[in-house]
């Protein structure tokens, strides 16, 4: 039984697909990130996925304390304990996948917003500044970020360091731009199509998944008269034939 306590502790703290260190540690983050960001078939918010964890938890320290009131005080301590920190990190999941979401719809309109900024002859920092301004939300205060930080003398790499994977993009053009002294506006107003096409391909590809599943049920209902109408009769012909 203590195995199965040290087990119930590990699966709640492994930094896999909703661990509880999972959004402690970038490098995971980063690295599950590019390897996919489909949701996980059992997600960490899920209620029996938290009481599962939560029961064999208790049930661990019970069998280690035993059923006295100190095993049992320290089994729902436990318990509890789990629950919350699971329950924590899926609401850690949920905002983050907002924000990721926030980051990537607004993505597009502030490279073109750049692109009309830096066009008129403004400073790095001062477009990113005013830009944030305008735009706001999770991408305002990134470039707000990024703005303050050259405005403090960061280099441009050390100023977009910090910025989430999803404004990766513009910040390399920037950064190119800035090393090569060429010019941006260009490559400013590409990454915006492009993005506008990632967006408007993932939310096709929604919509037809979306589609196949609503179907789905109606298939099922005319599975059981297909099979009744079509395939009993062909089989019972067929063995007609054979055995006359």
């Amino acid at each position: 039984m203590a195995v199965l306590l040290l087990l119930a502790v590990a699966l709640a703290v492994w930094p896999g697909a909703g661990g509880l260190a999972a959004h402690r540690l970038p490098a995971v983050a980063s690295l599950r990130g590019a390897a996919g960001r489909g949701a996980p078939r059992w997600p960490a918010g899920a209620p029996a996925r938290r009481w599962l964890f939560s029961a064999a938890g208790g049930l661990a320290v019970v069998a280690v304390l035993g059923r006295g009131p100190l095993g049992l005080t320290a089994a729902v301590g436990v318990a509890a304990a789990i629950e919350r920190a699971l329950r924590r990190e899926a609401a850690d999941r949920r905002l983050a996948l907002v924000t990721g979401r926030a980051l990537v719809r607004d993505l597009p309109g502030a490279c073109d917003l750049l692109a009309v900024c830096l066009t008129a002859g403004l400073p790095v920092g001062a477009a990113l500044a005013g830009v944030g301004a305008a735009v706001g939300g999770p991408v305002g205060d990134q470039l707000r970020a990024v703005a303050d930080l050259l405005r403090l003398g960061a280099e441009p790499r050390q100023a977009w360091a910090p910025a989430p994977p999803e404004l990766a993009p513009l910040g390399r053009v920037l950064i190119r731009a800035g090393e090569s002294g060429s010019t941006v506006t260009a490559a400013l107003r590409a990454l915006a199509a492009e993005s506008r096409t990632s967006t408007r391909a993932r939310t096709e590809g929604a919509v037809r998944r979306a589609g196949v599943w609503v179907l789905a049920p109606l298939g099922l209902c005319f599975l059981p008269a297909f099979v009744c109408l079509g395939v009993v009769p062909l089989v019972l012909g067929i063995a007609g034939d054979v055995f006359r």
